[in-house]
């Protein structure tokens, strides 16, 4: 009975063991499939999204740099396309908002040529035109008639905005460089000193090419005789200070009225001393004086500030009493008598 027993249910659970492994060991390898199946569709999918990002900005950039070349080119409203498209695939894209901004006011003061509705056979150009244009603005530049080379300047450009790009554009950083130079010193055709068109002038030229050391100081000179001239009249202490420093720099530099930087310190002087003559305070009543003496030595002052000078003068360093030597006194000594001396 017990053999029976042990032969007909030895071999069932081996066999239930067995089948038990069997499945366990396929449901892990099942699972490390799995596993790694997803784990190599992820990595696939962010290897498409970050190539998918790589490749979409690529394409930004190759517009961008297309629009940068539209807008040297005169071609604005392409330009525009270009940006808006850039726009509305990265809002963020850096550069591109300030340009359209740019394009957009190109346009604004562009005449738009429309379209033609048939279209229509695009004739040989005759490169006639573009050299007599280039040729008078290198005249008009040699003569130093920075206007007129402007102008030929721009009229080559409208032709043809391809025609010797490299030379046009060097001949628009002359002209401008120049004529921002000349507007601010007041020289060759500008017998009247300009200190706000020489600036726009001299930043227009720096979009053709670094400005050399003289631009840039006549320019920085220019901003800093506008500045102190906002506090002329207003605030004569920051006058004071604001065109002193000018005048230490930039002397005889002017504005459009003639006046020099040494003209407008020297006022500045005067008027800040009337300020400081009606002070309560004796010490601040003397800074006048400094201040006058400061003013004289740009230009002597005239009758009405030396009576001013002489009587503040007076009471900021009163004058030292002197005694009269006619009305010294000199004691007289009156010597005592002798006495004898007794005779032993």
């Amino acid at each position: 009975m017990s053999e029976n027993n042990l032969s007909s249910t030895q071999p069932t659970k081996i066999k239930r063991r067995a089948g038990a492994s069997f499945w366990m060991s396929l449901l892990i390898l099942l699972a490390v499939i799995v596993a790694g199946s997803l784990g190599g569709y992820s990595l696939g999918i962010s290897e498409r999204v970050a190539a998918a990002k790589a490749q979409i900005k690529g394409q930004l950039d190759e517009q961008f740099a297309y629009a940068q070349q539209d807008m040297q080119a005169g071609r604005y409203d392409l330009a525009r396309q270009r940006l808006e498209y850039i726009l509305s695939k990265d809002a963020s894209y850096p550069g591109v908002s300030e340009l359209l901004v740019e394009a957009q006011v190109k346009l604004s003061i562009t005449p738009t040529i429309p379209p033609s509705p048939t279209p229509t056979l695009t004739p040989t150009p005759d490169m006639r035109t573009q050299e007599t244009i280039l040729a008078n603005a290198r005249q008009q530049i040699l003569n130093r008639d920075w206007d007129g080379a402007l102008a030929s300047l721009d009229a080559l450009r409208k032709a043809d905005p391809s025609y010797h790009t490299i030379e046009v554009d060097g001949m628009y950083y002359l002209a401008l460089r120049n004529r921002g130079v000349d507007q601010i010193v007041g020289r060759g055709a500008f017998a009247t000193t300009n200190l706000e068109g020489g600036i726009y002038d001299l930043t227009l030229a720096e979009r053709f090419g670094p400005l050399d050391n003289e631009a840039l100081s006549l320019r920085t000179g220019a901003r800093m005789f506008i500045q102190a001239s906002s506090f002329m009249g207003v605030d004569w202490p920051q006058a004071v200070a604001y065109f002193g420093e000018v005048y230490r720099l930039y002397p005889g530099l002017r504005d459009a009225t003639g006046l020099t930087a040494a003209q407008h310190y020297r006022e500045a002087l005067l008027n800040y001393g009337d300020l400081k003559l009606k002070e309560q305070k004796f010490s601040d009543r003397c800074i006048a004086i400094d201040l006058w003496n400061e003013a004289a030595a740009i230009s002597p002052l005239d009758n009405t500030y030396m009576a001013k000078y002489s009587q503040l003068f007076n009471e900021c360093y009163p004058p030292t009493p002197t005694i009269d030597p006619g009305l010294l006194i000199t004691p007289t000594l009156t010597p005592e008598p002798l006495t004898p001396t007794p005779t032993p």
